[in-house]
């Protein structure tokens, strides 16, 4: 009964310190970090919230049509209103956009792929109820069809 207590104990100081690591989602877009060379990741989820925010950029061209591939399904760019807005204005994150927080530059030739993870939404690729909440919990990858470069950004408040 002692051990279980202290492995009990154990597990929660972990979570609520952030040591255990999140689930990141970029896999469920299709693409897998061991397929394509990664050119920068940043993770920042952590507490017992897992409130924060991770990129990933991958550099797509020596494995394109498997990419290409993947992506046949996204939405063409460019993105929606709301989509734009939380991206690329509406949103900050220590004064930045948050696509400059995920250094997702202005993709005009592309495909993106949107999630929303807000705990009451009913259609997780509709963003049409994105803004104005309390709190965000979407995920976005933009595959950049002229650089064959794809960005994915998981953000959570």
């Amino acid at each position: 009964m002692k051990k279980m207590i202290i492995i009990f104990l154990i597990v929660v100081v972990a979570v609520g310190t952030g040591m255990l690591i999140k689930n990141i989602g970029f896999e469920q877009f299709g693409f897998s970090k061991n397929e394509y060379t990664i050119i920068d990741e940043y993770n920042t989820h952590g507490g017992f919230h897992g409130d924060g925010y991770y990129y990933l950029i991958l550099d797509c061209s020596a494995n394109k049509d498997k990419a290409l591939k993947t992506i046949e399904k996204w939405n063409k760019l460019p993105l929606s209103e709301n989509l734009e807005s939380v991206m690329y204005g509406g949103l900050t994150y220590n004064g930045l956009s948050l696509a400059e927080t995920a250094r997702i530059p202005k993709v005009e030739n592309g495909r993106y792929m949107f999630k929303d993870r807000f705990p009451k939404s009913k259609n997780r690729k509709d963003d049409t109820n994105l803004m104005g909440r309390g709190a965000y919990n979407f995920s976005i990858a933009i595959y950049d069809c002229d650089t064959d470069k794809m960005y994915y950004f998981e953000f959570d408040t």
